[in-house]
């Protein structure tokens, strides 16, 4: 679960970065660049959720087991036909 934190301060400090560089760009009335950067915090955005359920699929996975239920995360399969 350590990793899983790692990368959402990561993930945190890129939307912060991006952010900040889409002020900048609005500013210098770059306005292109500045929705390729927004594109990149949607991203990121979405990324951060997708670990921030996954964390919570660990320590739901770590409750179980304190209560003396076996429990562990498994990796999704998926196949394509």
């Amino acid at each position: 679960m350590i990793g899983i934190d790692e990368e959402i301060e990561r993930e945190q400090l890129c939307i912060d970065d991006l952010t900040e560089e889409i002020r900048m760009y609005v500013q210098k009335d770059q306005i292109n660049i500045a929705k390729q950067r927004e594109r990149d915090l949607h991203n990121s955005l979405n990324q951060l959720e997708k670990l921030h359920r996954r964390k919570e699929l660990w320590l739901i996975a770590a409750e179980l087991n304190l209560q003396g239920k076996k429990a562990k995360v498994v990796g999704r399969v998926v196949e394509m036909a």
